[in-house]
């Protein structure tokens, strides 16, 4: 009995050894499937949107002057890209905001003008989680300034004539870890150089 009673003490524990790390293999499984889910998410509004943003300008009512529809902050990032079109779509241009909501990261889209300088609630669109557990999101703003690159925490519309010349976006998840995104956008063809400048000698 006793002999009996010793080897089913052994077999339970190496079942449970074996349940557990099975147990905690799958949950790493999951965790990781679930992080490239969401970079690809984020990949996805990366290459095909904030790489596609361009300058479009909509008149203020308030001010009765054109004005951008892109607003840059710290943690929110409000801009217009341009997207290929098809037979039913609604048009070329899509309004787009990203910002953490209730520890997840979101993009809301809209077909129509949606102006950042109006109030939340007035405009209609469509909502997509990007990533969940999210802690916080950082956006840098680059611009050619004399020649050299320079970041900013915030865009302000009335230090520049056009729009960044590149944005990075930093993912900061719940667990401590973070990682970053950057993309030159559409809209700095006004600091784009084509072909091979030469000197002629006379």
């Amino acid at each position: 009995m006793a002999i009996a009673m010793g080897l089913l003490v052994v077999v339970a524990l190496i079942v449970g050894t074996a349940s557990a790390t099975f147990y905690n293999g799958y949950r790493r499984s999951v965790k990781t499937t679930d992080r490239l889910k969401s970079y690809q998410a984020i990949d996805r509004v990366m290459d095909g949107n904030v790489r596609n943003l361009i300058p479009f300008k909509w008149v203020d009512d308030d001010t009765s002057e054109s004005r951008y529809v892109f607003e840059g902050e710290a943690d929110s990032l409000h801009f217009t890209a341009l997207r290929r079109t098809y037979g039913n779509d609604r048009g070329a241009f899509l309004f787009i905001r990203l910002k953490v909501e209730n520890d997840e990261l979101v993009a809301e889209y809209s077909s129509y003008p949606r102006l950042p300088w109006l109030e939340e609630g007035k405009q209609e669109y469509n909502r997509e989680v990007l990533a969940k557990n999210v802690r916080s999101v950082r956006f840098l703003y680059y611009d050619m300034v004399d020649d050299e690159i320079e970041e900013e925490e915030t865009w302000d519309e009335d230090d520049h004539d056009n729009l960044p010349l590149a944005i990075q976006m930093t993912v900061e998840w719940a667990d401590g870890t973070s990682e970053q995104w950057l993309r030159r956008t559409a809209g700095s063809s006004s600091n784009s150089t084509f072909g091979v400048r030469t000197e002629t000698e006379e």
